[in-house]
């Protein structure tokens, strides 16, 4: 069911909320929807909108949202962090890619495991938006991601935008350890032929308070982190990073990981998926 409103509070805001000991870049959050139809059973959003997560649109008039972006200088806005930005096109989306495809200092990004691409394949490639995919592994998307297209369907869509001249960027994210590592190595060979412009690898994670609206969530091997999330142990979300970066053939971004993994992983940060100029490099021990 997709319900259609108007928004009373800001479009805009900046995302800034991440805990002290977790490297999270600050990005800023465009509110054109709220909530995603392929409800994967890990999904955060579960947690955000307690257990109600059909999508509402808002059909505010654009000169609110554009008083709002005009006001924020410079920035990645990225429409995929309250819900799907491509699953259910929101009615603002082709008022924001008109805005954003004329802008300098401003990027829209948007994040989807939609193959829904029809809205920019109908026009000219920007460099001021950048599509990213989110996939998984084939095994895991079949269990845990059973209203969402199937991964290779997705990275066919990314790859189809990034021949019309589209920056395309690749979120293999959460990486889920309980059908086994070896799982990942497919998927990461057929990224890694895509050559995106970004690839971002992040690990199952989970606030405890998740579990009451999704309890067909996944859990084995998690644990109490630093940051108050459930996570996989820290020596294997390093080992996992490791073999994933070896499967890949470069070093990928990560998401919201902790500073101490990330000592411990060694690796120094590049850029990830919200971030404006990140570029994959190429991975070396």
């Amino acid at each position: 069911m997709v319900t259609k409103r108007l928004r009373k509070s800001k479009f805009v805001r900046l995302f800034d909320k991440t805990p002290k000991d977790v490297i999270c870049p600050h990005f800023y959050e465009l509110i054109l929807s709220n909530g995603c139809l392929y409800n994967c059973s890990y999904c955060y959003l579960r947690l955000t909108f307690r257990g109600k997560c059909s999508p509402v649109l808002f059909v505010n008039e654009w000169s609110a949202v554009k008083q709002e972006l005009d006001q924020v200088k410079a920035g990645c806005f990225s429409t995929g962090e309250l819900a799907d930005s491509l699953a259910v096109i929101p009615p603002l989306l082709p008022q924001a890619l008109d805005y954003f495809g004329y802008q300098e200092t401003r990027n829209l990004l948007l994040v989807t495991k939609s193959i829904n691409i029809d809205i920019l394949t109908d026009r000219p490639a920007s460099v001021k938006i950048i599509p990213s995919f989110s996939v998984n592994s084939s095994v895991v998307a079949r269990k845990h991601e059973r209203g969402a297209p199937e991964p290779l369907e997705r990275l066919e869509a990314a790859e189809e935008l990034k021949k019309n001249g589209w920056r395309v960027r690749i979120r293999l994210d959460p990486i889920i350890l309980e059908e086994g590592l070896e799982t990942y190595k497919d998927i990461c060979a057929r990224i890694a032929r895509l050559q995106p412009e970004m690839v971002t690898v992040g690990s199952l994670r989970q606030y405890p308070g998740l579990f009451n609206y999704a309890p067909n969530a996944p859990r084995e091997g998690l644990s109490l982190s630093s940051d108050r999330r459930m996570r996989y142990p820290l020596e294997v979300r390093r080992k996992t990073y490791r073999q994933i970066a070896e499967w890949l053939g470069f070093q990928p971004g990560l998401c919201k990981e902790t500073i101490d993994l990330w000592d411990i992983l060694g690796w120094e940060f590049r850029g990830c998926n919200c971030t404006l100029n990140g570029v994959a490099s190429v991975f070396s021990e």
